[in-house]
């Protein structure tokens, strides 16, 4: 029978734990950069379509709707809103979920994205590889 015994070198150990770090924190650090610009790109007329973002292991349901809301909301309140409501999402996906959905829960998201041309979901998708290098140069500089 042929054997091979391996050691790992003791001082790979401390590399591996830091590369484990690593990797760990480069999920929550992509998904925050791919939220902050999904919110940048995302229009505000009532604020329900930029606050209804969501970051998930499925798509949400269009449940919320703008009817009997104020148009012409200031951009800042609401995009503030709805960038902390992703970062909640975040925060809550279980560790190891590195397979994640973002959606809309607004009624008319779908109006936003293809109807009105926004794109806002388009736009972000198209960052993607800016955004992931970033978020891997962020983690590798923190470590």
């Amino acid at each position: 029978m042929t054997k091979l015994n391996l050691i790992v070198n003791r001082s790979l150990d401390g590399k591996f734990a830091k590369l484990e770090l690593m990797v760990k924190g480069y999920r929550d650090e992509y998904l925050e950069l791919m939220a902050a610009n999904l919110v940048l790109v995302s229009p505000v007329d009532t604020g329900t379509y930029i606050t209804n973002h969501n970051i998930g292991t499925s798509q949400v349901g269009a449940t919320a709707s703008s009817d009997g809301k104020l148009t012409d909301q200031p951009y800042g309140p609401f995009a503030q809103e709805g960038f902390n409501n992703l970062l909640s999402d975040i925060a809550s996906l279980p560790e190891g979920i590195n397979n994640v959905v973002m959606s809309n829960a607004s009624e008319h998201s779908d109006e936003v994205e293809y109807t009105y041309g926004y794109l806002p979901y388009a736009q972000t998708a198209n960052e993607h590889g800016r955004i992931a290098a970033q978020a891997a140069a962020n983690v590798k500089a923190r470590s």
